[in-house]
C-alpha cells in the first residue's frame, strides 16, 4: 500500500469545514457515512488522503459517535464499509418483485389433478415391504463410563465410583 502524504493542519481544517456543512446535529452516523462513502473513497484513492487524516478531519468537524471515541484510520474505513453493506431491511425499490421472480423461476412440473382426487397423495410403502428396525448405537464420548454414569453427569449429579 503506498504511503499517503501528510496533510497540514490547514488542509485538515478546510476538509473539516466541507464535512461540517453536510452534518446536522442528530444525523445517524451510518447514514451519513453511507451518503458520503463515494466522496471519502475518492479522497483516499485519488487525492492522496489517508483514512487517518480523514478521521482527523471528521473529528475537527465534530462528526463522531456519541461515545466520543476518536476516529482512527481503520475504524473509519470499517465504518464506511459497514455503512455501505446491504442489510435485509434496506433493499432496492424493486426488491419485492425480484424476490417473487426468484421464487417463481424454478422449473416445476405439475400433474393434472383428477376430479375428486386430493391435492396431495400419501406415499405408502410397497406391498410386503417391512421397515427394518435400527440397531442401537452407543456413541459415548467416554467409553470408560457406563450409561448410568453418563446420565448422572448429564443430570448434574455427583459421579459415584
Amino acid at each position: 500500500m503506498p504511503v499517503k502524504r501528510r496533510h497540514t493542519e490547514a488542509e485538515i481544517t478546510a476538509l473539516a469545514e466541507r464535512f461540517r456543512e453536510s452534518w446536522r446535529e442528530g444525523n445517524v452516523m451510518r447514514s451519513w457515512l453511507r451518503a458520503h462513502a463515494d466522496e471519502l473513497r475518492h479522497l483516499v484513492q485519488h487525492e492522496d488522503w489517508s483514512w487517518a487524516n480523514l478521521g482527523k478531519a471528521l473529528m475537527a468537524a465534530g462528526i463522531i459517535y456519541r461515545t466520543g471515541k476518536p476516529w482512527t484510520g481503520e475504524n473509519l474505513r470499517r465504518g464506511v464499509v459497514l455503512a455501505c453493506r446491504p442489510l435485509k431491511g434496506r433493499q432496492g425499490k424493486n426488491a419485492g418483485q425480484e424476490q417473487a421472480a426468484n421464487r417463481n423461476s424454478g422449473t416445476t412440473v405439475q400433474r393434472r389433478q383428477e376430479d375428486g382426487e386430493p391435492e396431495f397423495r400419501i406415499i405408502r410403502r410397497r406391498d410386503g415391504e417391512v421397515p427394518q428396525p435400527l440397531a442401537p448405537v452407543r456413541a459415548s464420548p467416554r467409553p470408560d463410563l457406563s450409561e448410568a454414569e453418563i446420565q448422572a453427569i448429564a443430570a448434574g449429579l455427583p459421579l459415584k465410583r
